[in-house]
């Protein structure tokens, strides 16, 4: 089992292309996993073959009021040959272990990991022990909606001095707001390398504003998309989220878009449900790592606000 340096994740792109079918971009893996971003782990056979992958994608994440540095666990990755992953001394079993035992760092004391894998590997980790639900994400559709009195909004496509202070208040008063739960920071750094320096997909930013007073309430982050778009992320107080939401089925009305999708947590996606045409669970649960301490994993369970966006490959 070894670390890929930041000059060696081409050994990634041909085991990417075969387990997901679609190859991937150096420049992809280094927006992930470059400039200490995050770290890339194989595990390999005595002939130097992958025989596992498993990548860690950093996030500042705010838990009751504290900051930590926290991994998202990304890239899972075997060839689809691979026998015995249910084995306890498989190299799935072996590497995640090894993972999750050097979790635990000072900025990051009880090793709180998370993930959002589909309900196959969820299932495999949990057989093995390396894994534990903690919350789970829910589906919100919402269709185009004309406001003649709703909230107005200006597209972002780069970010200002200006932008950046508005940007950095929204989250504020959203952090203020959810100080009880688990999010990933959404400050303007944050925003501007996962959306606006992502290498291959282009988003659209909406920074809404109150019809009346005309001040800023919220972000809205929409995905590529034809007829039907991705809510990706929302950046705002609690109050201000259906207003934000509003904004963007009117945006979707302009655009002559058909549909909203949102992805987010049960807990808040279940507030927002009488909102949308449809809320319905996914296959996608969030991992916690079962070898924090019971207390932090206690401290997630239902409590994270996760949207679409805090994927790494939407």
């Amino acid at each position: 089992m070894r670390r890929v340096p930041d000059d060696g994740l081409t050994v990634l792109q041909p085991l990417f292309e075969t387990v997901f079918k679609h190859p991937v971009s150096l420049a992809l893996l280094h927006w992930k996993y470059g400039d200490r971003r995050g770290e890339s782990w194989l595990a390999e056979s005595a002939d130097g073959q992958p025989t596992m992958h498993c990548g860690l994608y950093f996030r500042d994440v705010l838990l009751r009021g504290r900051v930590l540095r926290v991994p998202q666990l990304v890239d899972l990755m075997a060839p689809p040959k691979s026998r015995g992953l249910s084995r306890t001394g498989s190299p799935f079993a072996l590497l995640m272990r090894k993972i999750l035992a050097e979790l635990p760092r000072p900025d990051n004391p009880d090793g709180i990991a998370f993930g959002i894998p589909s309900d196959r590997a969820m299932r495999l980790g949990e057989h093995m022990g390396v894994y534990r639900t903690v919350d789970r994400l829910m589906e919100l559709e919402f269709a185009p909606m004309r406001r003649r009195f709703g909230p107005r909004w200006r597209v972002l496509s780069s970010v200002s001095a200006l932008d950046a202070v508005v940007l950095n208040d929204l989250w504020l008063k959203m952090s203020g707001d959810l100080s009880a739960f688990a999010l990933g920071v959404r400050d303007v750094g944050y925003l501007q390398h996962r959306y606006l320096a992502h290498p291959e997909k282009r988003y659209t930013l909406l920074l809404v504003e109150s019809y009346w007073r005309r001040r800023p309430i919220g972000l809205a982050v929409i995905g590529q998309g034809d007829d039907r778009r991705e809510l990706l992320d929302v950046v705002s107080c609690w109050d201000n989220a259906p207003a934000v939401i509003g904004a963007a089925q009117a945006w979707l009305a302009e655009n002559a878009a058909k549909s909203l999708s949102f992805l987010l947590t049960e807990r808040f996606a279940r507030q927002l449900a009488s909102l949308a045409i449809r809320c319905e669970p996914t296959q996608f649960r969030i991992m916690a790592n079962p070898f924090s301490p019971p207390s932090s994993i206690a401290a997630l369970e239902g409590q994270w606000w996760l949207t679409g966006g805090d994927t790494d490959y939407r």
